[in-house]
């Protein structure tokens, strides 16, 4: 028996295996960290993962490269698109990701500022941890434009560009 599935169907499967590959990625490099900070040692990690030891200096090394940062007390994630990721991966229901990213301590977008002052079309860098995050998740589909306006109705940060 075949079982088909709408476009639309797929492309949500297909949203959500996606950002469980991310987060699993992000889980694992924090899993390992925490392994190290509670006293493990290397050689001991790498036995119990079944990896060399060069593999968990590796991975520590490209953690602190990617700027993988541990989870705030009372969010899911360690930034808004995070948190976008964790529930389009179903770690989260919807109620929980809109009170999360409502309440979120957004940075200001410094390189906005920078690029408007000088160059009115010159494309600029995000600032990680500020709202853009939140149009990105929408713009991806990891959120509903109605669970966007529900969070930005609720967050103190305005993007310029709304």
């Amino acid at each position: 028996m075949t079982i088909t599935t709408s476009p639309e169907a797929a492309l949500v499967n297909a949203r959500r295996a996606r950002a469980r590959r991310e987060l699993g990625g992000l889980d694992y490099i924090r899993a390992v960290r925490s392994a190290v900070e509670a006293g493990a040692g290397q050689r001991d990690i790498a036995r119990a993962l079944g990896i060399a030891q060069p593999s968990v200096s590796q991975l520590l090394a490209q953690a602190d490269a990617r700027g993988v940062k541990p989870i705030p007390e009372g969010f899911s994630g360690a930034s808004p698109y995070e948190i976008a990721e964790r529930y389009a991966a179903g770690d989260i229901d919807r109620v929980a990701m809109i009170r999360e990213l409502s309440a979120w301590p957004y940075v200001k977008n410094e390189g906005l500022a920078a690029a408007q002052a000088e160059w009115e079309s010159t494309p600029y860098p995000d600032t990680p941890g500020s709202f853009e995050e939140v149009g990105q998740a929408r713009d991806e589909g990891l959120i509903d434009g109605e669970a966007y306006d529900l969070i930005l109705d609720a967050s103190d940060e305005v993007p310029a560009s709304e």
